[in-house]
C-alpha cells in the first residue's frame, strides 16, 4: 500500500478511539448528574463535589480532543486546493468555536459553585 494510505487508516484508527474516548466522557457525564441527583436528595456536599472533578476532568479531555480536530482541521486547510480554500477555512473556524465554547465551558466549571448538571459537551 502506498504510504498515505497507510497514513490515512492509521489517522481514522486514532479518530475512532477519539470517539471511543468521548463515549466515555459522556457516560462519565451521566455518572456526575447521577452524583448531582444525591446531592440534591441528600444533600451531601461529597456527591457535588465529586461530580464536579469528573466534569472538570471531562471538559478538559474534550478540550484535547477539540484541539486535534483543529491541529487536523487546519492541516486539511493548509494542503488544500485553491478553490477548496474558502470551504476549509469554514471548517477551521467552526473548529476553533468549538475550542472557544470549551474553554468557556472550562472557565464556568472552575469558577461556579452552585450549579446543577453537566456542561453541555
Amino acid at each position: 500500500m502506498k504510504e498515505t494510505i497507510i497514513n490515512e487508516l492509521k489517522r481514522l484508527k486514532f479518530e475512532e478511539l477519539l470517539w471511543i474516548i468521548f463515549i466515555i466522557i459522556c457516560i462519565l457525564n451521566i455518572y456526575g448528574d447521577k452524583l448531582e441527583e444525591k446531592y440534591i436528595i441528600t444533600n451531601q456536599q461529597k456527591y457535588t463535589n465529586k461530580s464536579n472533578k469528573i466534569f472538570k476532568i471531562t471538559l478538559i479531555a474534550v478540550l484535547l480532543i477539540y484541539t486535534y480536530f483543529f491541529i487536523r482541521n487546519y492541516n486539511a486547510y493548509k494542503n488544500s486546493s485553491l478553490n477548496d480554500k474558502k470551504l476549509y477555512k469554514k471548517k477551521l473556524l467552526g473548529s476553533s468555536f468549538l475550542i472557544v465554547g470549551i474553554l468557556l465551558l472550562i472557565y464556568f466549571q472552575f469558577k461556579q459553585k452552585s450549579f446543577i448538571g453537566s456542561p453541555a459537551l
